[in-house]
């Protein structure tokens, strides 16, 4: 993996090949963003320039040693920690705090080819506070030759002692194009996929900016199947009754573990209510192959609701990603999503 195969985030890229090119690399990093955008690809390509024994100052030569062992994921210096690493026998994808006492051990033991040791720690936001008080001691002496790269969707779950010795490098969503763009080289690297072309851009414009959830709408019928029953749950909130607010925060506990994607999904739905009922182009809807769920959703609310509705999605996302209860969050999100659409206040601050 290199820099140049890296779709987007050009300022973050740019931080990391000066840090390159200057011989600066800081020990500790946090790469904050959605799933599927990019920051675990950007981790391998960082960890290849860092170790690279050719490099031209900012990017791996793709040709070395260190470069060719690094592409087939196979160099010693360069480690993805997982529980499974470790403990073939675990099923739980969580960091525990055995994983970090694990990887503590080894980074005090020096490089084994290269001049640098690279730990990545995906999820590392789910690891618990035992195990980020365990990863804590090596961040506060750190050997001169290890780099430990953090990689979470939301820096509000770490310890403020820890994200005050690490770099934040925060990755926003993608571009549709470059998704689009994305996609279009997977499919034509991936012929047995039989992907229909015209279902490209609907899925970049659904993904939320992520090549990673485009892909797993392409492929996976899970989650196409989820955004079908997300965008099922919200038209049942046009019902005068209550019972479909009941319903569709049972939905949203159900899946907390999609949230993040859930919300994606949410916000782009209520873009296109707020784009059609102000006159928006047709061209700028997201969701496409969803125009008459659209239309019969913007008959029923007014101008005033289809502004309200992208507001309180941010809203309780904020909420969510700073850890407030999840099952009252998602409850008063259903109410005032329904109260907006039958002109109840249902305003509750958590």
């Amino acid at each position: 993996m290199r820099f140049e195969d890296i779709y987007g985030h050009e300022k973050v890229k740019n931080v990391l090949q000066k840090a390159v090119s200057t011989k600066q690399a800081r020990h500790a990093y946090l790469f904050e963003g959605p799933r599927g955008v990019g920051r675990l690809s950007t981790a391998l390509a960082f960890a290849s320039a860092l170790l690279c024994e050719h490099s031209d100052g900012a990017e791996s030569c793709g040709v070395c040693k260190s470069c060719i062992m690094s592409a087939a994921q196979t160099h010693p210096d360069i480690r993805v920690i997982t529980n499974q690493l470790y403990d073939e026998g675990k099923k739980s994808t969580d960091v525990s705090v055995d994983t970090i006492r694990q990887m503590k051990r080894e980074i005090y033991v020096k490089p084994y080819m290269a001049e640098r040791k690279i730990y990545i720690v995906p999820k590392a936001d789910s690891m618990t506070i035992a195990a980020q008080n365990s990863l804590l001691k090596v961040l506060e002496e750190p050997p001169l030759y290890c780099t430990i790269i953090l990689i979470a969707e939301n820096a509000n779950t770490f310890l403020p002692t820890i994200l005050s010795r690490v770099v934040t490098l925060r990755f926003q969503p993608l571009s549709f194009s470059l998704v689009e763009q994305a996609l279009e080289k997977e499919c034509a690297a991936h012929s047995e996929w039989n992907i229909p072309p015209e279902s490209i851009p609907v899925k970049a414009r659904i993904s939320g900016g992520s090549i990673g959830a485009a892909l797993d709408l392409l492929q996976n019928e899970e989650a196409d199947s989820l955004r079908g029953e997300t965008l099922q749950k919200v038209g049942l909130l046009l019902q005068s009754g209550q019972r479909s607010v009941y319903e569709f925060a049972a939905f949203l506990k159900q899946n907390k573990s999609d949230i993040q994607f859930i919300l994606n999904i949410l916000q782009d739905w209520f873009h296109d209510i707020l784009l059609l009922k102000h006159g928006g182009k047709s061209g700028e809807i997201i969701n496409a192959d969803k125009t008459a769920e659209l239309e019969q959703f913007c008959n029923q609310v007014t101008r005033q609701s289809a502004a309200a509705f992208p507001d309180i999605t941010a809203e309780y996302a904020g909420y969510i990603n700073q850890n407030a209860n999840y099952p009252t969050a998602v409850q008063c999100m259903a109410m005032e999503y329904w109260g907006e659409i039958h002109d109840r206040n249902y305003r509750r601050p958590l």
